[in-house]
């Protein structure tokens, strides 16, 4: 099974979330196209219970899974590496099946007393067996993500995306005749078949590239399921990890509730404010989080790679390994901000004919940085054994956030706006006190010279963008000119971090595929 290293494999899953979201993002379009709003409107009521559930079953074993397999690498204990894997898979499996079951029974209830719309019960019945299939595949990418080997999680999330594509437009499309309900369950179904299809790619995955090393020992597939050791170092990593997640799905839900009821106070009626909020969670946040691609990508690398270096008690390697994280964030982060502050007006013009969402997108931009980094930060106090501080943090966020919504939001002179520098407060919050947990864990300070070159030449970058929006190509059309100027700012911003060193070219080198190429026919040694 190839391994990659830290850098390696991050690329290989920016690469991967950018092609998905892609790929996502057209299908959303697509979908909403073909099948209205109706249908769209009952498909994303019955999605936060699909979220929901998969957060209950899978338990935050995946994350484990990527720890304690990267711990047993670094060992060289394959039988360990075995044992995690197949008991993970009995647990998740297990919970899955029930939760399933009881899913089934009580989608009548739900869609009539929770959601109040009977219709969207058709959508509900198709998640049922997405349950057991996304529990499965979750772990095995945390397999792989321990052996940091990232190409199946990268291939089967690819695969994935274009099989619940292709089936689900072409079955919301066919049942949409029938009404909007089965149209919405034919996109769900959709959603199905493309979790089958990427679970057969890393089942194949796994049967293709099982190490002759495993088979040089007796595994009792029974006395595994019972290893209490395993079971314990598993629930030490999952239950934090788990509550964390189920607080912030629950703030989630409830937030909806909380803005309309403080804007209400405010004096905002319910469609203005429902439609304001829609601006803010549905538009401006969907542009400030994309950068959340690659840092997803950080911090999926980084569990296994700060684990591996913590079995090894090796000091300067976890530090190695956050340095990079934190300075790939920082590179994607800084310029990703300053940009969407700078050109907000014309992207939101452009993807939502909404001067509003632009005056958003402002508000949240220049605090996203602090969203950019949280999950590095994260990732490590969890690849450190230390998933509770992480979960701590969160919940002290997500409790801050709810009530600055309650007491900004509700003043007439900010409104939504308050509701968007509560999240900006959450967000900032609970990335202080990770990086607090970090400081007072392992010591850790940042490399004020690097962090310094590129806050530098970000504000370099943001001169040469404003002057350009506003001087330079009028003439072209407002999506010719967004993407001009894009190319511009990140080309001069990739010379500036070369020419400072704040990448090398063997930096460039190490990406998959193309980065010798690129490295070639730089002009800088």
């Amino acid at each position: 099974m190839t391994k990659q290293n830290f850098i390696q494999g991050t690329m290989i899953l920016v690469v991967a979330g950018l092609v998905t979201r892609a790929l996502g993002t057209i299908y959303r379009i697509v979908l909403s196209r073909f099948i209205g709003a109706e249908a769209i409107g009952l498909y994303q009521m019955a999605f936060p219970t699909m979220i929901m559930l998969i957060t209950i079953v899978t338990a935050g074993l995946p994350i484990a899974v990527s720890k304690l397999v990267a711990e047993a690498e670094a060992s060289r204990d394959q039988l360990k590496v075995k044992k995690v894997l197949w008991l993970a898979l009995f647990l998740v499996g297990s919970i899955a099946i029930i939760t399933s079951i009881l899913f089934y029974f009580s989608i009548p209830f739900i869609s009539k007393y929770l959601l109040t719309d009977e219709r969207v019960s058709l959508s509900l019945y198709a998640i049922v067996p997405i349950i057991p299939i996304i529990s499965i595949s979750s772990v095995l990418r945390g397999y792989y993500q321990g052996k940091q080997n990232m190409l199946p999680s990268a291939t089967s999330t690819i695969i994935e995306t274009i099989f619940r594509m292709i089936s689900g437009i072409a079955l919301s499309f066919y049942f949409l005749p029938y009404g909007p309900e089965y149209a919405s369950a034919g996109a769900m179904i959709g959603m199905v078949i493309g979790e089958i299809a990427g679970n057969i790619i890393l089942l194949i995955y796994y049967h293709f590239n099982r190490s002759k090393s495993n088979k040089n020992y007796q595994f009792n597939y029974f006395s595994n399921f019972f290893d209490r050791g395993i079971r314990k170092q598993l629930s030490r990593i999952a239950v934090p990890v788990t509550t964390s997640q189920i607080i912030g799905s629950i703030a989630y839900f409830i937030e909806p509730g909380v803005v309309a009821h403080s804007l209400a106070i405010a004096g905002i009626s319910t469609a203005m404010a429902t439609a304001q909020y829609g601006q803010l969670a549905g538009m401006a946040l969907l542009v400030t989080t994309f950068p959340t691609v690659v840092t997803y990508s950080l911090s999926v690398s980084l569990v296994p790679a700060v684990s591996e270096a913590a079995a090894k008690n090796n000091s300067f390697l976890i530090y190695k390994r956050l340095h990079q994280a934190l300075k790939f964030a920082f590179i994607i982060g800084f310029p990703a901000a300053t940009l969407m502050f700078i050109m907000a007006d014309p992207i939101a013009i452009l993807l939502f004919d909404n001067t509003q969402v632009g005056h958003l997108i402002k508000i949240i931009a220049p605090f996203a940085i602090f969203l950019y980094i949280q999950r590095p930060l994260a990732a490590t106090l969890q690849g450190l054994d230390h998933a509770k501080e992480s979960m701590k943090n969160s919940i002290i966020g997500a409790i801050s956030k709810t009530i600055a919504i309650v007491i900004l939001a509700s003043r007439p002179e900010l409104g939504i706006d308050g509701v968007a520098i509560a999240l900006n407060l959450g967000m900032t919050l609970v990335t202080i006190l990770h990086f607090n947990s970090i400081i007072r864990i392992i010591g850790y300070s940042l490399q004020l010279k690097t962090l310094s070159l590129i806050i530098f030449s970000t504000t370099i970058v943001g001169y040469l963008s404003y002057y350009l929006l506003h001087h330079s190509f009028l003439d072209l059309h407002l999506g010719f000119r967004i993407i001009v100027i894009l190319l511009f700012s990140s080309i001069a911003y990739f010379y500036l971090l070369l020419f400072f060193k704040i990448i090398k070219k063997q930096d460039i080198e190490r990406i998959p595929w193309i980065g010798a190429k690129i490295a070639n026919i730089l002009p800088i040694k």
